[in-house]
């Protein structure tokens, strides 16, 4: 199976440069694609531009399209059927691809464990979630908090057919987006030792507006809570 990695980067030249770092060899990754969500840095369209080559691909939005699409986009660019959606101020490494179930399913999004070093959800590993049986589930924060951090394994297709702008959901866009998935028939697997590094930073896109972000969702919280 091959794999798409899907960066999304706003302002963040140096942490995208390590954010897939550990990967860029390997094989199982096909193709690297890099999304810019027109960043406004002096000089950091050519410095992106420096990192195109071989299996990284190299997209800039011709303005600001917000991290909600910005991450449709780069899954649309993709031409494999499994997609990787990465955030470029986080790190993959070799153990994540190891973890990667070997068999699929479409209507499944695949969920790391480990958000090192601050979020732990290995409580819930080798557990699934559906419409059905989420609600009783994410009373508790830390799968609040996991349907929330992405960096996360997709089918390129249905991520796309179930994808649902909405402007009010800024930062809060991965957990609007895990709503519109499970009314979709989808499931979320919380996937045994799948691990990366979640950077926490003053330039993390929840953090920007955090009271917003945070109202946003708590409040999809309360709409999964009711399926």
């Amino acid at each position: 199976m091959k794999l798409s990695l899907c960066i999304t980067t706003y302002n963040r030249f140096e942490l995208l440069k390590e954010a897939y770092a550990q990967v860029v060899d390997d094989p199982r990754i096909s193709e690297i694609i890099i999304v810019d969500d027109c960043s406004t840095e002096p000089g950091i369209k050519e410095k992106v531009n420096s990192l195109a080559g071989g299996k990284v691909k190299v997209f800039h939005q011709a303005q600001n399209r917000g991290m909600s699409r910005n991450k449709a986009d780069a899954i649309s660019y993709s031409t494999n059927e499994w997609c990787i959606i990465f955030d470029s101020d986080n790190v993959i490494g070799i153990d994540y691809l190891d973890a990667i179930p070997r068999r699929l399913s479409s209507n499944t999004i695949y969920c790391p464990s480990l958000a090192k070093p601050e979020f732990n959800y290995e409580y819930y590993s080798g557990m699934a979630f559906v419409s059905d049986n989420i609600g009783a589930w994410i009373k508790e924060d830390m799968l609040n908090t996991c349907m929330n951090t992405c960096n996360y394994v997709v089918n390129r297709d249905f991520y796309l057919k179930t994808y649902q702008y909405n402007p009010e959901h800024i930062a809060s866009d991965t957990i609007w987006h895990a709503y519109n998935h499970l009314i979709s028939g989808g499931a979320f697997y919380i996937v045994p030792g799948m691990q990366y590094y979640h950077r926490i930073h003053k330039g993390s896109g929840f953090l920007q507006g955090v009271d917003h972000n945070m109202r946003m969702q708590n409040e999809v919280r309360k709409m999964i809570m009711a399926l």
